[in-house]
């Protein structure tokens, strides 16, 4: 009896239309077909990638009906973890608030990082325990009562985040 390991049509298809997902996310980003709220322009891309998907269950050699439902099964997985990544970088609140120490090169106090994040509004109460989240994520630590980047892994999500939110024109 022989395996073979190398997956049927209608899955390696699925596999690609999963692959445009963040593809059109991006087309969507930026030029004449922007759509500028972040959970819409998801909505659309999901949409559109969902027609290829079954645009693609109709090419020649029509695949059986459990390739078709395994293919559905990881579209669906596919746009779960894209909705996830997706909502941490266009709306994640901790991601937020690191951006802001990434804006600011010299060390603030709480009340100025607040006060950046916040523009003025006073949520310092929520703001101290979305920092407690990068305190113990190891993105942001306290020095002598004031809040600072932690120099490596704070810096590097900082940048990977400033990236795709400019990569899907996201606001800063």
């Amino acid at each position: 009896m022989s395996i073979d390991f190398l997956p049927s049509l209608a899955i390696t298809l699925s596999l690609a239309a999963v692959a445009l997902l963040p593809l059109i996310l991006l087309a969507l980003s930026h030029g004449p077909w922007k759509i500028p709220a972040p959970g819409r322009r998801f909505i659309v891309s999901a949409g559109i990638t969902s027609v290829c998907w079954v645009g693609f269950m109709f090419l020649p050699g029509s695949p059986d009906l459990v390739d078709v439902f395994a293919g559905g099964l990881l579209l669906a997985t596919g746009f779960l973890a894209g909705f996830t990544l997706w909502t941490l970088v266009a709306w994640g609140f901790t991601l937020s608030m690191l951006l802001t120490l990434a804006r600011h090169p010299c060390r603030l106090t709480e009340q100025e990082w607040v006060h950046g994040y916040t523009n003025g509004k006073p949520v310092e109460a929520f703001a101290r325990d979305r920092l407690g989240v990068l305190f113990r994520l190891g993105l942001a630590e306290a020095r002598t009562g004031r809040v600072v980047m932690t120099p490596g892994r704070g810096r590097r999500v900082a940048r990977v985040a400033g990236v795709l939110r400019r990569v899907f024109g996201l606001p800063k």
